[in-house]
């Protein structure tokens, strides 16, 4: 503890001219609703969401569990639980199939539902330990991280047809995965690396790695493509790393949020969103104020629920959902937050 605590000090000394935590507030999100879950069980993981049909899905992943919860945005209640799970882990919904993916991590496996019924179409094997996922709506593919630290891959599948049409192999199981519209890069986390990993999605292959000093592991990113920056985010120490996506080079580090599961950025607000509470007794979001391309400032820490990691961000809306446990005070829950001008 005493040497991570060292170790953020020693960085806010030296990124002192570009970053602040001074002033910091919960004014930057403001919490308008907690959605009940009852009797949802222990870890919940990734979120996906249908826009047009404003429906939120969360991945309850517990052995004792092992469903996709749907939630109604419309009359704010949990309206299904879909079961037959093997440890679900990334969701997408996909509005021009109506269908619902769902990567599953203990049989390695891609489930498809149907949107409406929540019927299963098809299941098939990906890849071990199938985690998350990111898509792609210039090809309408869905990109699925398998693999384990010694090797991994991105299954793709084309969410028209459903067919699981290739993998790109990656020097360790990917994550993050994040898009660059302006090039051809797929951006990805690899787990048990200090390096991230860059793929090109028409060569389909991972044509280089990019070193993040000071951490052992990323795994969550997030991506401003008007400034061509990358955000990284890390658990031990927990750090958020800026990078340039033209270079690769790292432009600066700053304090980040303790048992960190998901990041986002916001376009129209020029903030970062770290969601962060895995393991740990307490839960928060940490929002950063983008200044400039290399200027951030951290200007709140924003109190969510024990063990509330995951969350996500949906621009449509302008709201952030934060999937929040069950705990010993609490059910499990989803809490819906608004940002402030």
């Amino acid at each position: 503890m005493y040497n991570r605590r060292l170790l953020l000090a020693m960085i806010g000394l030296m990124c002192a001219p570009v970053l602040s935590t001074r002033g910091q507030d919960a004014s930057a999100l403001k919490l308008l609703q907690k959605i009940p879950m009852p009797k949802v069980q222990d870890r919940l993981d990734h979120l996906g969401v249908d826009v047009p049909g404003k429906r939120l899905f969360i991945a309850a992943l517990g052995d004792n569990q092992n469903t996709v919860e749907v939630i109604d945005l419309k009359s704010s209640q949990r309206t299904s639980s879909i079961p037959g799970q093997s440890k679900p882990q990334g969701i997408f919904y996909s509005p021009d199939s109506k269908k619902l993916f769902v990567a599953n991590g203990t049989d390695g496996t891609c489930k498809i539902f149907t949107g409406d019924t929540f019927e299963l179409i098809n299941s098939f094997p990906v890849g071990d330990d199938a985690d998350h996922v990111g898509y792609d709506p210039t090809t309408k593919y869905l990109y699925i991280g398998t693999g384990d630290a010694k090797s991994g891959a991105l299954a793709v599948i084309d969410t028209r047809t459903g067919a699981h049409v290739g993998d790109i192999k990656t020097d360790a199981r990917p994550g993050g995965i994040k898009f660059d519209k302006t090039s051809v890069n797929i951006f990805v986390t690899l787990a048990g690396s200090s390096k991230l990993g860059v793929v090109d999605r028409k060569k389909r292959e991972q044509v280089t790695t990019w070193a993040v000093a000071g951490v052992p592991g990323n795994v969550a990113l997030a991506l401003d493509e008007k400034h061509h920056r990358l955000l990284a985010g890390s658990r031990m120490p927990p750090l958020l790393t800026v990078l340039d996506t033209k270079t690769g080079k790292t432009i600066t580090q700053i304090e980040g949020v303790d048992g960190i599961d998901d990041l986002w950025y916001d376009d129209a607000h020029k903030r970062i969103y770290a969601s962060g509470g895995r393991g740990f007794d307490v839960g928060s979001v940490y929002v950063y104020q983008q200044t400039g391309a290399d200027e951030y400032k951290l200007t709140s820490k924003v109190p969510t629920a024990p063990g509330a990691g995951t969350s996500l961000w949906v621009a449509e809306f302008n709201r952030f959902f934060v999937a929040a446990p069950a705990s010993e005070k609490q059910e499990a829950q989803v809490l819906i937050f608004e940002p402030q001008p």
